[in-house]
């Protein structure tokens, strides 16, 4: 029998052979978690170990007219996603009080949605191995892999053991940085004539900050709220992992932005000294 807890958070009997409910299973990957757990594995080995090995005497790949059909590809998923989200958000509500996922008519809405989601998270493996192919393997951090790995294994945990209609907001906001992610990276794959317009990618990371910020808040209402709210450890998993998250991407952009600032400020007092040494010896 279930407990409860503070919040009205449950703890449920966990039966990892079955999922929450019996229609989940027949979605692809989803009834065994062994599919995922291969793909997972293999990504894992070709980024760190095969990968690397393979382009050590090899010239780096320029796959630019891939890369603008993946960036492309996901960019059409991503607003297909947002619009369905927001679709969502709007006829629920952000705080949705009762338990759609118990109707039978709105399950099915929701399973396909949170689904979705853990397709697309799939297919994003893919950056990384083009990272590996391009030889940009100062791209292929612990927070790429990390944000990579929990978001696929984790979305699968999710919409096995416990579907609900709280990971609709945060499915939005991430199809919408989405959109203007990988918006970026495709248009910067055609070239450094095209690539030099582009401003906004430390606009993206601040974004991505915001959007944490975001999902943290929703979240914690969104369990008070609602008449069936996720298992402790659910909501716990997603409170820290979404602040994990914060913190790892916080740290990235103090690393990436402050030392460009530090940069320009060096070449800066560096001009500025040559310029004084001129003028020196002109006098």
């Amino acid at each position: 029998m279930n407990s409860s807890g503070a919040l009205g958070l449950r703890i449920p009997e966990w039966n990892l052979n079955k999922s929450q409910y019996d229609e989940v299973d027949s979605l692809p990957l989803i009834a065994s978690i062994g599919p995922v757990l291969t793909i997972l594995a293999t990504y894992l080995v070709f980024v760190l170990k095969i990968g690397p090995a393979l382009m050590t005497k090899r010239e780096p790949f320029k796959l630019n007219t891939t890369l603008l059909l993946y960036n492309g590809i996901q960019v059409i998923i991503s607003v297909y996603l947002v619009q369905r989200y927001l679709m969502n958000i709007l006829n629920f509500g952000l705080l949705p009080k009762k338990c759609y996922i118990q109707d039978v008519e709105h399950r099915n809405n929701i399973l396909i949605g949170i689904w979705l989601y853990f397709a697309a998270k799939v297919t994003e493996l893919l950056d990384t191995i083009f990272f590996v192919l391009r030889k940009k393997d100062n791209q292929v951090t612990f927070l790429h892999l990390y944000h990579h790995s929990i978001m696929m294994i984790g979305t699968w945990c999710y919409i096995k053991y416990w579907p609900s209609h709280t990971l609709i907001f945060i499915g939005f906001l991430n199809s919408l940085v989405h959109v203007f992610m990988y918006t970026y990276y495709g248009l910067s794959a055609l070239g450094p004539n095209v690539a030099k317009y582009l401003f906004w990618k430390k606009y993206m990371t601040k974004f991505q900050l915001v959007q944490f910020v975001c999902i943290i808040i929703q979240y914690v209402f969104a369990v008070r709220n609602s008449e069936c709210p996720p298992a402790k450890g659910v909501a716990t998993f997603v409170a820290c992992n979404t602040g994990f998250f914060l913190v790892l991407f916080l740290n990235f952009y103090r690393h990436s932005y402050n030392r460009k600032l530090k940069k320009t400020s060096n070449s800066v007092c560096q001009t500025i000294n040559k310029l004084e040494e001129t003028k020196d010896k002109n006098m």
